[in-house]
């Protein structure tokens, strides 16, 4: 795609190297090696913790038609339909446990491995597509993820074969003596549809590929005869994502999105620290690790100055794309604020592409060695994160049933906390409140919407004002409420404030309390 620089440790070459065949067989065993050693690092204690209320959703919503999800489920769920139907098809040959439902993502993320690898391949040869492999195999971020039930693996894939495909189209579009190449044009095409029907913030993804794709052409003249091809083949995009229009605009201002905040210093600060180190840190060291991120930011771009200054359309496509989004997703959150961590996880791609050049960078070597030592303790940070401190921040919904359902007696009453998802708690109830077996309820000290998702195979939960919890209490009723920590934290004075306060509030389950009166 760009032209080879003269001298510099990067050579950015016009088309896939020919080696030898005993180079090739070694290159691609090492590329296999890291795929495995990110195979292995994604499955290790996969199955530890429980799922939490967003994997709970996810276990509950593939148990629905096919139809419904591509119908009435496309405009009630916020997240697209592809993932909950490639998930669905996975829980009929895998089953649906903890590890299986979570295993999808696994190998999702195990996917992008040789992915990343192709890309800094066509990028900049064999050296820095391993590094970059390993790079984003050793990821914090792309570890946490690919063991979880939710789509968000799902994300760098698609986006590495849509910028794989990006990539190797610009490449061939204005090479004399030759024709664009059609099939990588399709590549892309595929990962955008991919993209969009993945996940709705999708949508600004793709539409910074393709202004920053756009750009590329029409910054270079010999690749303007391109243009037509690459247009007709948004116009095909297009299309093919209009279903998912009126659902997005339809779920704007939803009340179960009001916890997300419009973006401020801490928010961003977040993005970087859940990016480069890991998604699971605790507020007593976030100021520590955000230093770190930036750190390791900051000397990755010094080592990249040398490298993406003679090569700019590259800078707009690795740098361009992110920086994009970015400056998009934060100034819509203003206005309807969605914007968090998570959904930038698809940058863990040109992350580590961007953090392989840098290692092998023209640029001095202290500058390349800082780098280094500061990128490495952002992922020995972040796996300390992923395999330890997930425990503990993790809603712990498996432990508390199993410590619950023993202790409750007939005429008990249960009630789930204000704005604590019933579903966690009945993924784990072993069919305890199926039915007309148990009426559950819903603990409202304030006026609250509806439940959005109430099972088909349980009495829909019956909401009680604080002082009814205390009155059923009086009249020698065991009453127990189950919360998030987060619930609790909002609703712990109306719990307190009662004539009879709970005789035990206990938090030894990590991100939940259960109340007992």
């Amino acid at each position: 795609m760009h032209d080879q620089p003269r001298g510099g440790a990067v050579a950015f070459v016009a088309s896939r190297p020919a080696w030898l065949t005993g180079q090739a067989l070694a290159v691609l065993s090492a590329a296999a090696t890291i795929t495995l050693l990110g195979l292995a690092l994604r499955l290790h204690h996969i199955g530890a913790a429980s799922l939490w209320s967003d994997e709970a959703f996810s276990a509950w919503w593939i148990h629905k038609p096919l139809g419904y999800l591509w119908t009435d489920g496309l405009v009630i769920e916020t997240t697209p339909p592809l993932y909950y139907t490639l998930l669905k098809l996975w829980a009929g040959l895998f089953g649906n446990s903890d590890t299986a439902l979570r295993l999808f993502s696994a190998v999702a993320g195990t996917a992008t491995i040789p992915v990343v690898f192709l890309l800094g391949l066509e990028i900049a040869g064999p050296v820095v597509g391993l590094a970059a492999a390993m790079l984003f195999a050793m990821a914090p971020m792309q570890i946490y993820f690919a063991q979880e039930a939710r789509v968000y693996a799902l994300l760098p894939l698609a986006f590495g074969l849509a910028l794989l495909g990006l990539l190797r189209f610009l490449g061939s579009a204005g090479r004399r003596g030759a024709q664009a190449d059609r099939g990588a044009l399709a590549l892309y095409a595929a990962g955008m549809v991919v993209l969009l029907y993945a996940h709705a913030t999708s949508v600004f993804t793709a539409a910074a590929l393709a202004v920053c794709g756009g750009l590329v052409l029409l910054r270079t003249p010999r690749k303007r005869a391109a243009l037509r091809a690459f247009i007709l083949a948004h116009l095909a995009i297009g299309l093919l994502a209009l279903p998912l229009a009126i659902p997005i605009l339809a779920q704007a201002g939803r009340h179960d999105l009001s916890w997300i905040k419009p973006p401020d210093l801490i928010g961003l600060l977040s993005l970087a620290d859940h990016l480069v180190v890991d998604p699971v840190t605790p507020l007593r060291l976030f100021r520590l690790t955000s230093i770190l991120a930036l750190a390791a930011l900051l000397l990755m771009a010094a080592a990249l100055v040398p490298v993406l200054r003679p090569h700019r359309r590259l800078a707009l496509l690795l740098v361009g794309v992110p920086g994009t989004f970015l400056v998009a997703t934060i100034g819509v959150s203003y206005v309807s604020p969605f914007l968090i961590p998570r959904i930038i996880i698809w940058m863990g791609v040109p992350l580590a592409l961007l953090a392989a050049m840098a290692l092998v960078s023209p640029a001095p070597r202290w500058i390349r060695a800082g780098f280094a030592l500061a990128y490495a303790a952002c992922i020995l940070v972040g796996m300390n994160g992923v395999y330890v401190r997930t425990l503990a921040e993790k809603e712990d919904w498996r432990g508390l049933m199993a410590e619950l359902l023993p202790r409750l007696g007939p005429d008990d009453v249960v009630a789930i906390g204000p704005d604590t998802s019933l579903l966690a708690p009945l993924h784990y109830a072993d069919g305890a409140f199926n039915d007309s077996v148990r009426q559950l309820f819903r603990w409202y000290p304030q006026p609250h919407p509806a439940d959005l998702y109430t099972p088909d195979h349980i009495i829909p939960p019956v909401g009680m004002s604080t002082e009814a919890l205390a009155q059923e209490a009086r009249s020698g009723r065991p009453v127990w409420v189950l919360l998030r920590a987060t619930d609790w934290a909002a609703q712990k004075d109306a719990a307190l404030a009662t004539s009879r306060p709970p005789a035990e509030v206990d938090r030894s389950h990590p991100a939940l309390v259960l109340l007992r009166w």
